[in-house]
């Protein structure tokens, strides 16, 4: 049969159908379907014209099917068991899932914030396998080409239609150095150390500046950036192993202050806030999987950001 001509069949009329073969009474049948007899009699005069057969006659207790019932009694039942599990919510079940998920972030966010939750997701999950990309900048078009399922980044603006996000929370900038460096015997790196000291500037996108020499601009000054690249945190290595001054988010540098002979110094200009969200398409968002990895994530990044965030303020408080 062609999809045209089984379109021009109300297929809720099997349902019914079910029903008159299971109770042999129409009384019965728009008992359990919640319908009016006539209109479950009216269904029934659509069905015998539909199979072209009387499907049922009247005997002393109650209907009888036809041969034409009885042999549509197994199919049928098959069919509406198929049609329910077809359109029963999808289930997810982490212990038994071997499902393979794609996030995305930079190698600090994966440093600072995700790596943390991987021992407790595969606990909950052992099966998964995560697959981590570099997050480009273009948050919509990553996820709108199917890449990514699911992001973790600093939007630059308002997260845009057809995506939707769970803020983590904010982070500030802040300036780092290691531990015999020249400035770190001052408790305050004041604006002219700051400009007169030799900066290394993180830009993933190849810019020429960053938050920091924007800020700066507005007020007339300019620093020595003698080193660009595009990776966090070699970043940090090469301050551990120069004079360069290197200014980056205060979670990630609190989060590296145990690993290495640093020193954090609150920056001596003031550069707005930004805040860290999740971020997921649109297409994914009724996704029993994609729901459960973005829930499962976002609640222990968010306890990692709040973890950081005081140890970052307790750092920076006098």
């Amino acid at each position: 049969m062609h999809l045209a001509e089984l379109a021009r069949h109300d297929l809720n009329t099997l349902v019914a159908l079910h029903a008159l073969l299971e109770t042999r009474s129409v009384s019965r049948a728009a008992e359990r379907l919640n319908l009016s007899q006539p209109a479950v009699s009216r269904t029934l005069a659509r069905l015998r014209e539909a199979f072209d057969d009387p499907l049922f006659v009247r005997a002393q207790r109650g209907l009888r099917p036809t041969a034409r019932a009885e042999a549509l009694r197994q199919p049928l039942a098959r069919l509406l068991q198929e049609l329910g599990a077809l359109l029963a919510p999808p289930e997810f079940s982490p212990a038994d899932s071997q499902r393979r998920f794609q996030l995305a972030t930079t190698d600090y966010g994966m440093h600072a914030f995700v790596a943390p939750q991987i021992a407790p997701l595969h606990d909950q999950a052992p099966g998964i396998r995560l697959d981590i990309q570099a997050y480009g900048g273009n948050v919509e078009q990553q996820l709108e080409e199917g890449g990514p399922e699911l992001a973790m980044c600093v939007p630059t603006a308002k997260v845009p239609a057809g995506v939707h996000g769970r803020e983590i929370g904010d982070d500030q900038f802040v300036c780092v150095m290691r531990k015999d460096h020249p400035l770190a015997a001052k408790e305050t790196l004041s604006l002219e150390d700051f400009v007169a000291a030799s900066h290394q500037l993180i830009s993933m996108g190849g810019d020429e500046r960053g938050a920091v020499d924007l800020k700066l601009a507005e007020l007339g000054l300019s620093r020595q950036v003698v080193m660009r690249q595009p990776h966090f945190l070699a970043a940090f290595s090469v301050t551990c192993h120069s004079d360069l001054l290197l200014c980056v988010p205060g979670c990630l540098a609190i989060s590296m202050l145990d690993q290495l002979p640093l020193v954090l110094r609150p920056l001596p200009i003031a550069i707005n806030r930004f805040s860290y969200w999740l971020v997921w398409h649109e297409r994914l968002h009724h996704d029993a999987g994609h729901r459960w990895l973005r829930q499962s994530l976002s609640t222990g990044i968010q306890a990692r950001h709040r973890e950081l965030s005081h140890r970052l303020r307790q750092r920076l408080t006098p």
